[in-house]
């Protein structure tokens, strides 16, 4: 059985939730994934046009999920306010469709699609914890305004992925 690392970086920039997806095999190293994160988060700071601080991202892990024949897919998002994407290599998506997933939503019919409703789904978890965390980890790393998104965002748990 192959574990794969699924990171989706991800910024709220005005109205629009922009995302990349990176995928890392843990199988052939044996990687601990948290450390494995650690190590994409520093080769996405050397990627980006800015330099971008380990301490500026909040990293969660938010869901795991088996796809046939023979794959774990352990997923992480990784939210920073000082993430520039190159153009063309990003995904985007209006904010005021993150959507509650709820047991009577449909299976997601293509891979786009799986990808929006994770990306919503970690972002929700991330709201949650700014929400109901009293420690300031959180919160600390993202600007007032984004907080503010964050705050608004929260109206239930995550919900079941599939």
């Amino acid at each position: 059985m192959q574990t794969i690392l699924e990171i989706f970086y991800v910024r709220i920039k005005g109205d629009r939730v922009r995302y990349q997806r990176k995928q890392a095999n843990l199988s052939k190293k044996g990687d601990d994934p948290d450390r494995r994160i650690q190590s994409l988060i520093q080769e996405k700071s050397y990627d980006s046009a800015e330099e971008v601080e380990e301490n500026e991202f909040v990293i969660h892990s938010t869901s795991w999920r088996y796809e046939k024949p023979d794959k774990v897919i352990l997923t992480y998002v990784a939210y920073s306010d000082e993430l520039e994407f190159e153009k063309g290599r990003s995904q985007s998506f209006p904010l005021k469709k993150l959507k509650t997933i709820t047991k009577k939503s449909a299976k997601p019919r293509t891979s786009a699609a799986l990808e929006k409703k994770v990306v919503s789904h970690g972002l929700r978890h991330i709201a949650f914890l700014i929400r109901t965390d009293p420690q300031p980890d959180f919160k600390s790393a993202l600007r007032p305004e984004t907080r503010e998104v964050f705050e608004k965002l929260w109206v239930s748990l995550a919900g079941k992925l599939f």
